[in-house]
């Protein structure tokens, strides 16, 4: 459990997040003041009260909120805690799988998880906001087919000529046929596939909420390339960040406008063609999701679509 508080006494742990503090011997040390917290969330040592914490001091009780270590990170349940399960319902792709390469990212983000979500899985904006980056505008017409069902859009690509970034000279090398697949998982995560026969590259989103128009993204990349993978890791982390950093700006471009729209805080409205089906779809798991979560699994169906890039 991680202890986060306490509701009833105003002192304890000075009302800071203990999430900046300090582990030590399966405790958790507040940074303000030192109040040091047990597993079960029940203060254990006060270093203002000397060597010897009084009795009652250890009977002051912190909030706990269930917690496990799964895939290098610590899994939070935030919601009411009979409902929740013994393990996370989403393992990142390939964790420590022999052969392939790995590493996590952390973005902060100006702008809200819809718009987000949506731009990580949006092919279109790739050929201006990352231009030569990762995709240059090349005027191909690509087929799309959309696939919605237990709260998830999926999106395939039929282009086997596309290409991303520096994949001919590394990611490529032999031109294979690209297989690209995009997926969202309601209600905050995307995961981006790129296939090129015995080498892969995958991008996994989790979008976290700060507040309103201000949202953390948790990225997780892998990738397989036989024999190079482990030599080039900082090369792709250059890489991956110089593209976010890009992101980062766009959705900062994006957030500040719909901030001054004045439908902004009742749900902004896009005009869209039908080259945006994909965004359509999880605009509209996303806004029933706010209102029913159990009728998101049961939406399915399937859409062709063409765009070009």
């Amino acid at each position: 459990g991680l202890p986060s508080g306490s509701q009833s006494d105003d002192k304890m742990a000075g009302s800071v997040q203990l999430s900046q503090g300090t582990c030590h011997q399966g405790t958790l040390r507040c940074p303000y003041h030192g109040w040091t917290f047990g597993k079960e969330g029940r203060v254990c040592e006060i270093p203002s009260e000397g060597p010897n914490t009084s009795q009652a001091s250890t009977k002051k009780q912190g909030e706990v909120i269930p917690c496990i270590e799964q895939d290098g990170a610590l899994w939070v349940w935030i919601g009411d805690p009979s409902q929740k399960s013994m393990l996370p319902s989403w393992r990142f792709p390939e964790y420590k799988n022999p052969g392939w390469s790995q590493y996590f990212m952390i973005t902060d983000f100006t702008n809200e998880v819809t718009n987000l979500v949506e731009n990580f899985m949006d092919v279109s904006h790739t050929v201006f906001v990352h231009s030569k980056w990762f995709r240059s505008r090349r005027l191909i017409e690509v087929p799309l087919l959309i696939e919605v069902e237990k709260g998830r859009v999926k999106a395939t690509y039929q282009q086997k000529n596309d290409s991303i970034g520096f994949a001919k000279s590394i990611l490529n090398p032999t031109s294979e046929p690209m297989v690209h697949t995009d997926e969202f998982i309601f209600p905050n995560i995307t995961r981006v596939d790129y296939n090129f026969g015995t080498r892969h590259f995958i991008i996994n989103s989790q979008c976290t909420p700060l507040e309103k128009n201000k949202t953390r993204v948790y990225t997780w990349i892998c990738y397989r390339l036989p024999f190079i993978g482990p030599f080039i890791k900082p090369l792709m982390q250059f890489y991956t960040r110089k593209v976010i950093t890009q992101d980062v700006e766009i959705m900062e471009n994006q957030g500040a406008n719909l901030k001054r729209d004045r439908n902004f805080f009742s749900g902004s409205h896009f005009s869209n063609t039908a080259a945006d089906e994909l965004h359509i779809a999880i605009e509209k798991l996303r806004q029933l999701g706010t209102q029913d979560r159990q009728s998101v699994q049961q939406i399915q169906y399937s859409k062709e679509r063409l765009f070009w890039i």
